[in-house]
Order: structure tokens, then sequence, then C-alpha cells
């Protein structure tokens, strides 16, 4: 099985460590080299232009992270604001519009989130030209809400392409590279529908660097 390997991080790819290596470098020491890096694009630990173009010169693709959002938000029914917010923060960075790049909303292990408010930010995002995706708890045994709500968004489309959304599963948890494509799914997908999965984590001090792989290699050209 052919599979990409990239991680997420709030801290700056190059941020300089205490070893002497900048944060990108010591991953690729750690593993391999990083086909993607993920960064949240709002917020306090948000990726500057300098970054982008730190990474564009390493020859590796930005992930779009929007996790700028509070609980009580992405519970509700009405995800315009949000999504509003995820369109400015890309286009402030210069992610061009209609060429189907996507924005990663990255719920937290214990959120819950409320399959109206993902219809309503993944309408706007698509009308703005850029490709929704979602990353979350997929295991029904630890936050039953992720998988239910991404379920009952998958029957609220229907037979329609679902604005191309992608998802991207968090559990389980595992410490290699994986050699069958099983992460946990909502009960209204299976795990070919499940485009990234984040199977463990990279530490130093006191950076977390979670590692993704991805099984659909075309998942690459939404990536910036």
């Amino acid at each position: 099985m052919e599979t990409l390997f990239g991680v997420w991080s709030l801290a700056a790819t190059n941020t300089k460590l205490k070893n002497g290596y900048y944060l990108f470098d010591w991953i690729m020491r750690q593993r391999c080299f990083p086909a993607f890096w993920g960064r949240p694009i709002s917020g306090p630990d948000k990726i500057t232009t300098d970054e982008m173009a730190f990474l564009k010169e390493k020859d590796c693709k930005t992930m779009l992270i929007f996790n700028d959002f509070s609980e009580a938000e992405i519970s509700s029914n009405n995800g315009e604001k949000v999504a509003e917010r995820a369109i400015n923060a890309a286009i402030e960075l210069g992610v061009p519009q209609n060429e189907g790049y996507a924005i990663f909303v990255y719920v937290p292990c214990d959120w819950s989130i409320n399959h109206n408010w993902m219809l309503h930010f993944a309408s706007l995002l698509d009308g703005h030209g850029y490709t929704p995706a979602f990353i979350g708890n997929t295991d029904s045994s630890k936050n039953f809400n992720f998988d239910r709500q991404s379920s009952h968004y998958v029957q609220a489309m229907g037979d329609s392409p679902m604005f191309e959304t992608i998802f991207g599963a968090t559990e389980p948890k595992i410490f290699s590279e994986p050699l069958e494509w099983s992460p946990y799914c909502p009960s209204a997908m299976n795990p070919g529908d499940i485009a990234l999965w984040e199977c463990s984590a990279i530490r130093f001090d006191n950076y977390y660097v979670p590692e993704i792989y991805v099984s659909n290699l075309s998942i690459v050209d939404k990536l910036w």
C-alpha cells in the first residue's frame, strides 16, 4: 500500500530548537521528508507568509488547518460565520480561490459538532472555490458525536458529491506507517472514504507534532 507521510503542528516549521535544528529538519531526521505540513491559518499560532515561503523552498506542501473557533460555534446550526473567517484567513495568506485548495476543520477529540453547521460551512467554502475538510475523533467509543454528525452530513448530501468533502481520522493510534488502510470511520462511510489518518506523534521538549498518512495521493493537489 502506497501512502504519503506528513505532519501538522501548532509550532512554526522554521522554529529553531535547542539542538540547533529547525523543527522541519528535526522531523525529517526522525522520520523522513514530509510531503506536507499542516499549520493553522488563523489565531495565535497561525502560519505566516514567510513560513509558507520556507515550506515552498523545502518543496513541502502546506495543509491549511482552521481551528480558530469555539465548541459552541461548531455545535450550532449555522457555520457561515466561521466559514467567512476561514475564507478570509486563506485569502489574506494568498491562497487562490476557485482552485479547490482544501481548508481542514480540526475538531478537538472531545468536542461536539453539528452536521448542519458542517453543511453550512462546506457550502460557503465550496462557493468560494475551496474544498471543505473535516478531521476528528473517529473512535465512537471515545466520542460518538463526530461519528454520528459526520454520518448525518453524508446522508444529508445523498448522491451529491458532498462538495468533494475530505475526511480525516485521528483513531486508532498506531506507532508506525500503516501496513493496511484501516482508520476508524463514521458508520455511514468505509475506511476508503477516509483520506487522512493521524496515527501517532513526534515529541521534542514541549513540541508535539502529530504524524499524518494519506492513502489517496490525489489529495496532494488540494494542498497549497
